[in-house]
């Protein structure tokens, strides 16, 4: 299916089929896609633990006020932002022409460092792409997801062993849904409210239609 399809076909499930499973390669061409998600000077701040231990799912599952699709997804992907990303921009830019890397790497640095505010807004700006990168990705290989926040950031960081330059920016569950159902789409507010033209009090797009 192309985008426009794959869009429209994608919804947030909350109810997976049990005991199933997604073996490493698949894992593998899920990422390959997701990596490839934007994100400022390219610095890809995101980094990704991904849980398929039953017993450990389980676990997740207390830790997410008892919700029931964390123990029964294939995987639970907590996507995470890292505040020092910017420090990889030498890295980074180790391949392109030394003016260029010179360059961006000066201002990378001079944006990010002692920027605590900008680092975390940037971590999460650039999880929260590659979370849904990551939704899309998963749809196109036939697996259904859903993000999720209601999880216990402080435990759940501790039970992954999160450092303290890393942090949670949302949880998405990755399975099948239960017995193929997929559940309606939900009300979207129409093109016209949200979409204005210019300026904020400006007209409606497709208001003159």
């Amino acid at each position: 299916m192309n985008f426009i399809e794959l869009a429209a076909a994608r919804h947030s499930v909350r109810k997976y089929e049990p005991g199933l499973t997604i073996d490493d390669a698949e894992l593998q061409q899920l990422f390959d896609t997701v990596i490839l998600s934007p994100s400022s000077y390219n610095v890809q701040h995101w980094q990704f633990v991904v849980v398929r231990d039953q017993a450990r799912k389980t676990e997740l599952s207390g830790l997410s006020f008892g919700q029931p699709q964390v123990a029964d997804a294939a995987a639970v992907v907590l996507v995470c932002g890292r505040l020092d990303a910017f420090e990889d921009a030498p890295r980074i830019y180790a391949d392109v022409d030394e003016e260029m890397r010179e360059k961006s790497v000066g201002r990378i640095l001079g944006a990010y460092t002692d920027a605590p505010a900008l680092q975390r807004e940037e971590a999460i700006r650039s999880g929260s792409l590659a979370a849904m990168s990551l939704m899309y990705a998963a749809k196109a290989l036939g697996w259904d997801s859903g993000p999720m926040i209601g999880f216990e950031a402080d435990k759940v960081s501790a039970f992954l062993n999160l450092d303290a330059r890393t942090i949670p920016v949302m949880m998405i569950v990755v399975g099948k849904a239960l017995n193929g159902e997929q559940p309606a789409r939900a009300y979207r507010r129409p093109v016209a409210e949200v979409v204005k033209l210019e300026t904020l009090d400006g007209a409606s797009l497709g208001a003159g239609a």
